[in-house]
C-alpha cells in the first residue's frame, strides 16, 4: 500500500494534528491537578483565624514534605485554625486508610490518614508520623488528583 501527497486531504492533516498534539493535552487543560485543587480551596481560608502567611507559606504540596512538617506545625500550630483548615483542604475529609495501607503507613498513624474528622488534635503524635508524612500527602494528592471539581 502506498501513499500519495494527494491521497492526504488538508482536513486529515489537521485531525492528526489534533489527535497526535492537542488532545492528549485537553485533560490538563479541563481539571486542575492536586496542587491547583489545593491552592483554590486554600484561597478560600480568608477568617481571622486563618494566617495568611502560613497559608501562602505551605499551601502547597511541593512546599511541605516529611523534612519541613515539623517546621511548618511549630510556626501554623498556634496561629488560630490555619493547620486544621489546609488539612481539610489537603485531605479532602476523604478517608485515606486503604492508600496509607497500600503505601506502608504504620498503624500508629493511621489517624492521620482517615482524615474525614478533620485534622488529629494530637500534636505530639506528629514526631512519632513524620517518617511517614510524604506517603500520607501523597494519597492526599493522588486522591485530589482523581476527584472531579466541584462547581
Amino acid at each position: 500500500m502506498s501513499f500519495s501527497s494527494s491521497s492526504f486531504s488538508s482536513s486529515s492533516v489537521l485531525c492528526f494534528f489534533l489527535l497526535l498534539f492537542v488532545l492528549p493535552h485537553f485533560s490538563f487543560v479541563s481539571s486542575a491537578d492536586a496542587n491547583a485543587k489545593l491552592k483554590k480551596c486554600c484561597l478560600t481560608l480568608t477568617s481571622e483565624k486563618d494566617d495568611k502567611d502560613c497559608v501562602a507559606r505551605f499551601c502547597d504540596f511541593d512546599a511541605i514534605s516529611q523534612a519541613n512538617v515539623l517546621n511548618f506545625m511549630s510556626k501554623c500550630k498556634d496561629k488560630g485554625d490555619t493547620v486544621g483548615h489546609m488539612w481539610d483542604c489537603a485531605s479532602s475529609r476523604f478517608d485515606h486508610t486503604h492508600c496509607c495501607r497500600g503505601k506502608g503507613v504504620s498503624d500508629k498513624c493511621m489517624e492521620y490518614c482517615s482524615a474525614q474528622d478533620g485534622v488529629p488534635e494530637n500534636y505530639v503524635d506528629y514526631v512519632a508520623c513524620v517518617d511517614y508524612f510524604d506517603h500520607i500527602r501523597d494519597c492526599f494528592k493522588a486522591h485530589l488528583e482523581n476527584k472531579k471539581e466541584e462547581k
